[in-house]
């Protein structure tokens, strides 16, 4: 036996023996030290998705992992489909089907991202732009204030002077918000509008949308990033229809 082994072996055995007296310590250990490189590549992922409604820092991380079993498929339309309100506010006749696949949405949902096919800075701006004005144009549907659901943007409200709908009251009011570090939106539309929304490849529901104790209607949705100014023009279509839908207003600017 070389020396190397030699005084290798009294070690290697008292460990053994350590094991054997504390298997599920030995166990414990065992699993922490494999999930380390998960938890660091996760808690990394959590914060590349940009400050959002959660805590940005490690208890808002825990908070995202904690919801994760609770989320639920985002693209049936079944229960728009069976819902008694079928009124309509896109014109749904002048929209056509999203080009190309979805993208890819982040791996937590709180807060909801997606991370590729991102617009370029202009189209950014312009939407932030076709945002504000639709606000600033409804002075008597809507109130541009701090986001309840984000926190750290300006959400479009449904005017104190106006009795909200059970919807609107679910959602906190808002109307809708944009996600500065991809574009991509939070609104709330009519259940038929949910449904062609869906379906034509513009958006997909939050996977916490419709659940109990949440304050977010299953017709709270993510409305994909624009990519070119057609898309922009989409977009601007549902940003309208939103304000229609949760103010109850055929009259918006």
């Amino acid at each position: 036996m070389s020396l190397v082994h030699a005084k290798a072996a009294p070690l290697l055995h008292d460990m053994l023996a350590l094991i054997h007296r504390h298997p599920r310590a030995a166990i414990w250990t065992g699993v922490i030290g494999l999930s380390v490189p998960w938890v660091v590549d996760n808690y990394h992922k959590y914060l590349s998705l940009g400050i959002g409604g959660l805590p940005y820092n490690p208890l808002g991380w825990m908070i995202s992992l904690f919801f994760k079993p609770f989320g639920r498929e985002t693209l049936s339309v079944k229960q728009y489909e069976t819902d008694q309100n079928q009124e309509t506010w896109l014109d749904q006749a002048v929209i056509p089907e999203r080009r190309g696949s979805r993208p890819v949405t982040g791996w937590h949902f709180l807060p909801h991202r997606q991370i590729n096919r991102l617009p370029d800075e202009e189209i950014a701006d312009q939407l932030d732009a076709l945002f504000k004005k639709h606000a600033e144009a409804n002075p008597t549907l809507v109130q541009l204030t701090t986001s309840p659901h984000e926190r750290h943007v300006k959400g479009m409200l449904v005017h104190s002077s106006i009795t909200p709908h059970k919807t609107a009251a679910t959602s906190w009011n808002e109307i809708g918000h944009v996600h500065p570090p991809d574009h991509s939106m939070h609104v709330v539309l009519s259940p038929a509008d949910c449904k062609f929304v869906i379906e034509h490849g513009w958006g997909e529901r939050h996977p916490l949308s419709g659940m109990r104790g949440v304050p977010m209607p299953k017709e709270y949705l993510l409305i994909y990033a624009p990519r070119n100014q057609e898309e922009l023009d989409v977009l601007e279509r549902i940003i309208v229809a939103a304000i229609g839908f949760m103010t109850n207003s055929r009259e918006v600017l």
